[in-house]
C-alpha cells in the first residue's frame, strides 16, 4: 500500500483517526489493567485472610478446649504436641501447604524464639518492629520479594496473653518437659507484649504473568482491528478525494519544471482545503506573469549577463591559480625550514601576500604559548573568547575582515591558531574557507615533519656520540661482514692491521681471513640463526682478538639482516695469563729444585773428594780411566745442581743502569771461539741510540749465555750463523735484543712448552732443560719479556725486551 504524503488531507485524516484510536485503546488498556490487578489483589488478600482465619480457629481450639482438657487429665505433664498453640498451628499449616501445592508460605516466628528454626529473619524483624512502634496496628499487608519471588504478605502481631505466660513467662513457672526440650530460651515475656508475628505469604508472579498475557492479547486484538479499519478508511478516502486532487496537480507539474514552479506545485499539492488550493492557483498565475517578465529581461540583458558571468569565472580561476602558487611556495618554504620559527617566518609572508593581509600571526595555544607574527613588529593575534571550542571543532572561522584557522597535527589535534587580518574595507569571502582550512592542515603537517626531523637528528647525534665514545672497536655489518657503520676505534684497528693501507673500519676481513679461517667469522650464520656467536681470532704476529656477534632483526621483509660486531683485543690478557701460569710453574719447580739441590750437593761433594783422592792413589791404566769417568760425571751433576740453584734463587737486580749493547758484544766475544770450533759464526748489530736498561750485568750475562749456547747447539754441523741485534723501541721505551739462528726452528707442538722447567728438545746428557726457564724467570724479574718464534727464512728467533732505565731513554 502506498503511504500518503505528509500534511495532505488524507494524512491528517488518518493521523487524527490514529490518535483517537490510540487514546481510546490506551484508556481501555489502563482501565482493564487496573481492574484485573484489583481483582487479583482482592483474591490474594482473601486467600491470606482465610489462612489466618484458619490459624485462629486452630489456636482457639487448642487454647479453649484441648489445652484445658489436657491439664485436667494430666495436671503435672506437659505434652508439646497437644498443649502448644504455636507448635500445632505450624504443623497444621505446613501440612496444608504441602497437600495443596500452592507454594503457600506460613511462618510463626519471634525474636529470641525458643526453637532456633523459628527465629525471625530481617524481613520479619522489621514487621515486628513496625507492630511494636504502632500498637494500634493489628494487620499489615503488602508486597515483598522473598527468595527472589514476589509475594503478597499478610502479617499480624503475636501478643502474649495470660494463658501464654505459663510457658513463656518466668522459667520457674514453666513445665520441666519444656525446659528439658529447649533449655532457657523463649522466657521472660510480659503480658500483652509483642514478641513475634504470624506471617502468611502467597507468590503472585505466576498470577501477574497470566494477567499480563491476557492484557497483551487484548491489546494485540485491538491493534489488529484498528489496522484493518485504517486500511479500509484509507482506500475509501483515496478513491473519493485524493485521486481528484492528484489529477489537477499532475497537470501543473508537467508544465512547470523549474525550481520556483516546482515549489508552487508542491505548495498546491500540500493544500487540502478548497481555499488553500485556490490560493495556490493564484500564486501559480503570479508565477506565470513573473516568468514572462524574466524572459523579456533575459532577451534584453543576455549579453551583459554573459559578460558578467564570464568575468566572475575569470576572477575565480585567477584566485584558484593564486591558491596553487601559494601552496607550492608554502611547500618550498617548509622544505627549507629547519625549525618551527623558520617555518612561520617563511610561510606567514606568503599567506599575507595571497590574501592582501594587513598582519598575520600564529599563536601556539597548547604547548609553549609562543607566537610568531608578520610583520615581526606586529602584536600577537587577538584570540576569540571561545578559542578552545574553535580548536576542538577543527573548523576555520571567518568574521568579516578576520579569520581564525586551527593548525592541526597529523593526529588530528589542533596545536594553535592562525590569525589573519585583512586591510580595512576588505572582508574574507565564504569561498575562502576551504582554502584557509587546507592551509591550516598543510602547515600543521609541515610543523609535525619538522618536529619529527629534529627528534631524528637529536637521537642520531646521541647515538653517534655513544657509538664513537666506545673505546673498543664496534661496527655494524651486513651478512658478508662488510662494515655499514664503524666507530673510530674500529677505523684505527683497521689502519693498524692493514699497515696503514686502509682505515675504513673493515676489520672483519683482516681478522677473520687471517686468524679464523672464515671470511666473515660466521656473521652470516649468526644472522641466519638469530643467535649471538662469539669467536676467538689469533693472528700470525701473536695478537689475539675476541669477537662477539649480535644479530640485528631486519626492520622489514625487504631488508637484509645485519649484525653488530664487538671486537676486543685479548693479546695482553693472554700474555699476562701465560706469564702468571708459567710463574706459578717456576715457583713450584724452584722450591722443589732448591730442596733437591741441597740434598744432592753434599753427597756429590763427598763423591768428588774421594774420587780425586782415589785418582792420586791408583796408578795410570784402566782403573785411572774409570776414576776419571767418575770425576767427569760428578762434575756434570754439580753443574746441573748449580743450574737448579740459579733457577730457584731470585738474583736479578734492577738497581743498575747497564749498557745493553756493550754487554751483549762482550758475551758474544766469549762464545766466538766455541763457534769457530763448530765452523759457525756469531754476528752482533746494534743501533746507536739504544738506551741503558734497568738490570745488572750478571743477569744479562746469564740470559745471553743460555740463549747463545742454545743457538749454537741448534746450528747444523759444520756451518751456520748466530745473528744478534740490539735496537731501541722508542714508542714502548724498551731496548730489544733478538737472537736468531740457522737451525731447524721450533716445532709447533714444542713452542708452548719451551719455557717450562726441565723441558728440552736436545739429546740426553746434552741439556738440563733449565736454560730457557732461567731466562724467562730473569726477564720477568727485570720487568721485561721474552718470546720465541720461527724466522721467515727458518731457524728460531728469541726476542728480549728490556725496560729502559729511568732517565735513560729520550
Amino acid at each position: 500500500m502506498k503511504l500518503p504524503r505528509p500534511y495532505s488531507l488524507q494524512s491528517r485524516f488518518l493521523v487524527g483517526l490514529l490518535a483517537a484510536s490510540v487514546i481510546i485503546g490506551g484508556l481501555l488498556f489502563a482501565g482493564f489493567s487496573y481492574h484485573v490487578r484489583r481483582v487479583l489483589e482482592n483474591e490474594v488478600r482473601d486467600k491470606a485472610a482465610m489462612v489466618l482465619a484458619q490459624v485462629d480457629s486452630v489456636q482457639r481450639y487448642e487454647r479453649r478446649i484441648l489445652r484445658p482438657r489436657m491439664y485436667e487429665a494430666l495436671p503435672d505433664t506437659f505434652i508439646i504436641e497437644a498443649m502448644s498453640s504455636s507448635y500445632i498451628s505450624r504443623i497444621v499449616m505446613n501440612d496444608m501447604a504441602d497437600e495443596s501445592h500452592t507454594n503457600l508460605l506460613y511462618r510463626r516466628v519471634a525474636i529470641g524464639a525458643r526453637n532456633p528454626r523459628y527465629e525471625a529473619d530481617a524481613l520479619e524483624r522489621g514487621l515486628i518492629e513496625t507492630f511494636r512502634k504502632d500498637p494500634a496496628l493489628h494487620l499489615w499487608q503488602g508486597y515483598k520479594t522473598i527468595g527472589g519471588v514476589r509475594h503478597f504478605v499478610m502479617a499480624r502481631p503475636v501478643v502474649y496473653q495470660q494463658s501464654c505466660l505459663r510457658c513463656h513467662g518466668e522459667i520457674g513457672d514453666a513445665p520441666p518437659e519444656l525446659i528439658a526440650l529447649y533449655g532457657d530460651r523463649g522466657f521472660h515475656h510480659a503480658e500483652n507484649s509483642i514478641g513475634g508475628v504470624d506471617f502468611v505469604g502467597l507468590p503472585v508472579d505466576a498470577s501477574v504473568a497470566r494477567v499480563q498475557n491476557a492484557i497483551w492479547t487484548y491489546l494485540l486484538l485491538f491493534a489488529l482491528g484498528a489496522l484493518l479499519y485504517f486500511a479500509a478508511t484509507n482506500v475509501i478516502f483515496k478513491r473519493i478525494v485524493a485521486n481528484n486532487i492528484r489529477l489537477l496537480t499532475t497537470s501543473f507539474r508537467r508544465n512547470f519544471s523549474d525550481d520556483k514552479g516546482a515549489a508552487l506545485v508542491r505548495e498546491v499539492e500540500q493544500g487540502d482545503e478548497i481555499g488553500e488550493m485556490l490560493a495556490g492557483i493564484d500564486k501559480l498565475s503570479d508565477y506565470l506573469y513573473e516568468t514572462r517578465q524574466q524572459i523579456q529581461g533575459y532577451a534584453t540583458n543576455l549579453e551583459a549577463m554573459v559578460e558578467e558571468r564570464t568575468r566572475e569565472l575569470a576572477d575565480q580561476a585567477h584566485a584558484r591559480a593564486e591558491d596553487v602558487r601559494m601552496f607550492v611556495q608554502l611547500l618550498a618554504g617548509a622544505n627549507r625550514s629547519g625549525s618551527r620559527p623558520e617555518l612561520w617566518q617563511a610561510t606567514l609572508p606568503l599567506i599575507a601576500e595571497r590574501f592582501d593581509l594587513e598582519r598575520a600571526a600564529y599563536v601556539c595555544t597548547f604547548f609553549s604559548n609562543r607566537h610568531y607574527a608578520w610583520p615581526e613588529s606586529a602584536e600577537a593575534g587577538d584570540l576569540p573568547p571561545d578559542w578552545i571550542d574553535l580548536l576542538t571543532g577543527s573548523t576555520a572561522r571567518i568574521e568579516g575582515d578576520r579569520a581564525f584557522i586551527p593548525v592541526e597535527s597529523t593526529q588530528g589535534t589542533a596545536e594553535g591558531l592562525l590569525c589573519l587580518y585583512r586591510k580595512p574595507g576588505r572582508d574574507f569571502e565564504e569561498q575562502d574557507r576551504a582554502v584557509l582550512q587546507a592551509i591550516g592542515r598543510q602547515l600543521g603537517l609541515a610543523a609535525d615533519n619538522i618536529m619529527a626531523l629534529e627528534s631524528i637528528v637529536r637521537h642520531s647525534a646521541n647515538l653517534r656520540a655513544i657509538f664513537e665514545g666506545i673505546t673498543e672497536p664496534l661496527l655494524l655489518t651486513d651478512t658478508s661482514g662488510s662494515p655499514v657503520v664503524a666507530n673510530e676505534a674500529a677505523r684505527r684497528l683497521s689502519m693498524d692491521l692493514s699497515g696503514g693501507v686502509t682505515g675504513d673500519g673493515n676489520v672483519i676481513g683482516l681478522l677473520c681471513e687471517a686468524g679464523a679461517g672464515h671470511k666473515d667469522c660466521d656473521i652470516a650464520k649468526s644472522i641466519r640463526l638469530n643467535e649471538v656467536i662469539s669467536r676467538e681470532v689469533s693472528l700470525a704476529n701473536g695478537r689475539s682478538f675476541a669477537l662477539s656477534i649480535y644479530p640485528v632483526y631486519p626492520a622489514g621483509p625487504s631488508q637484509s639482516g645485519q649484525a653488530v660486531v664487538y671486537v676486543h683485543e685479548t693479546t695482553q690478557q693472554k700474555r699476562l695469563l701465560a706469564h702468571m701460569t708459567h710463574s706459578e710453574k717456576m715457583a713450584t719447580v724452584g722450591k722443589l729444585a732448591s730442596g733437591l739441590a741441597h740434598e744432592i750437593n753434599n753427597p756429590l761433594g763427598v763423591i768428588l773428594c774421594y774420587a780425586e783422592l782415589l785418582k792420586k792413589a791408583v796408578p795410570e791404566g784402566q782403573l785411572g780411566e774409570d776414576v776419571e769417568v767418575i770425576l767427569k760425571h760428578t762434575r756434570q751433576a754439580q753443574h746441573v745442581l748449580k743450574d737448579l740453584l740459579s733457577f730457584a734463587r731470585p738474583k736479578a737486580s734492577t738497581d743498575q743502569a747497564v749498557d745493553l749493547a756493550r754487554a751483549v758484544r762482550s758475551i758474544a766475544d766469549v762464545f766466538r771461539v766455541q763457534a769457530e770450533r763448530q765452523g759457525a759464526a756469531i754476528s752482533v748489530e746494534s743501533d746507536g741510540d739504544v738506551p741503558p736498561v734497568a738490570a745488572d750485568s750478571q743477569a744479562i750475562e746469564h740470559i745471553m749465555t743460555n740463549l747463545i749456547i742454545n743457538a749454537l747447539d741448534a746450528l747444523p754441523e759444520p756451518g751456520g750463523r748466530v745473528r744478534i741485534s740490539v735496537s731501541h723501541d722508542a714508542a714502548a721505551r724498551e731496548a730489544v735484543v733478538r737472537v736468531a739462528d740457522d737451525g731447524p726452528g721450533i716445532a709447533d707442538e714444542d713452542r708452548q712448552y719451551i719455557f717450562d722447567p726441565f723441558y728440552t728438545t736436545k739429546e740426553v746428557n746434552k741439556g738440563s732443560g733449565l736454560g730457557l726457564s732461567i731466562v724467562f724467570g730473569l726477564m720477568g724479574e727485570l720487568g721485561g719479556s721474552v718470546t720465541a718464534e720461527n724466522g721467515k727464512d727458518g731457524g728460531a728467533v728469541f726476542t728480549l725486551r728490556f725496560p729502559a732505565a729511568p732517565g735513560g731513554a729520550s
